[in-house]
């Protein structure tokens, strides 16, 4: 792997950063800041002079900081008019799918970047249809999955041998993840997706798929569920992309693809909340690690190669990531207005170093390229 300043990276495109004042300093505004992602992603820019955070949650709290370069703030983004509270000339971080379309429209509007991290087709296509005729920017897919899934993907369809992905995603349940990353968990199961073989809409876990996410471990079942695409498909050229979610010990997967069979899904989907607040009594189980697997295969089904990736908490890594994205941002100079997604702003070995640059020594992290033998 080679190591490299991420700030003299060359870019293909960067986004329209904030104008700077008179102190250097740029607004940063994080929506959903008191939630999982939002409370780590501060921490991470707590010590960053470059930037002025603003910690956006509709819970009204005052948060004692000895960082002088965060606010926290109560506002709720769904109320009509809410994008004029917000500081102006800002970078907006989305962690929430809260957020209506037409605050982030307002937005872009003004000419300022938004950064999303949304994981639901529905909502993504939403924010990208937001974003036509504005000449601010939108980059989705910012965070772990969608976004470091994504690079590992994109890597891969870079070949032109590529056919078909396989994405798999496996969550340790070593702690209980926060209520937006569990709601949104259990209304995956219930979101009906686009087949790409077969032109029709299917319902998650009908089509399961079995991953090897790290060498000399049986191959793990993972349940196929809806996922955004933005940023992997190669220019010119169509791949047939599939999503799969895992949980960690794997019992549970199992468990869900039962639940799946009995066509309980769309039940777990409308009762998201519900079934969260449950969830969170559980005792905690499995180990306290995200993997991903991305797998291509060429045009007679047989296996290329992989992308393998172990890391942490998953909480942990998007905030990273989203980091990551934020000093591409700073170091480019070139402007893309409309919808892009994070391929276009980092490539795969950029984020790698990014990630081992804020964890050095404290996540175990590898990627492996396993190329299938001839």
């Amino acid at each position: 792997m080679i190591e490299f300043d991420i700030g003299n990276a060359r870019r293909i495109c960067d986004l329209k950063a904030p104008r700077p004042r008179a102190n250097g300093v740029g607004n940063l505004v994080i929506l959903g800041g008191s939630g999982d992602v939002g409370s780590r992603l501060t921490h991470l820019l707590s010590d960053n002079g470059e930037w002025k955070v603003w910690v956006v949650s509709r819970r009204n709290r005052v948060a004692e900081t000895a960082h002088g370069n965060v606010v926290y703030t109560a506002l709720d983004v769904a109320r009509p008019g809410a994008a004029k509270s917000l500081p102006d000339d800002a970078i907006v971080v989305n962690l929430t799918e809260a957020t209506p379309p037409e605050l982030v429209a307002e937005c872009l509007a003004r000419g300022e970047t938004v950064l999303d991290t949304s994981a639901t087709p529905s909502y993504v296509d939403a924010l990208i249809r937001a974003a036509a005729g504005t000449n601010g920017c939108l980059v989705t897919g910012v965070g772990t999955a969608p976004g470091l899934s994504t690079l590992m993907a994109a890597d891969l369809a870079s070949d032109e041998r590529v056919e078909t992905l396989r994405i798999g995603l496996e969550l340790g349940m070593g702690r209980h993840y926060g209520q937006a990353a569990a709601e949104w968990f259990f209304r995956a199961l219930g979101l009906p997706y686009y087949d790409p073989v077969t032109g029709r809409s299917v319902f998650p876990g009908k089509k399961p798929w079995r991953f090897n996410f790290t060498r000399n471990e049986a191959p793990r079942l993972a349940l196929d569920v809806a996922f955004p695409d933005e940023g992997i498909q190669p220019n010119g050229r169509e791949v047939r992309v599939h999503h799969y979610l895992a949980v960690d010990p794997p019992f549970f997967t199992r468990l869900f693809a039962v639940a799946q069979k009995l066509w309980l899904g769309r039940w777990m989907s409308e009762h998201s909340r519900r079934l969260t607040k449950l969830s969170g009594w559980l005792p905690q189980f499995g180990q306290l690690r995200t993997r991903i697997a991305a797998v291509a295969f060429d045009h007679e089904g047989k296996e290329i190669a992989s992308n393998l990736f172990e890391g942490g908490d998953q909480a942990y890594l998007t905030a990273a990531m989203i980091l990551v994205t934020l000093e591409a941002m700073r170091s480019g100079d070139a402007r893309q207005a409309g919808a892009n997604s994070i391929v276009d702003h980092l490539d795969l070995e950029q984020a790698l170093s990014g990630l081992r640059r804020h964890f050095p020594g404290i996540e175990p992290m590898y990627m492996n390229t396993r190329p299938k033998p001839t």
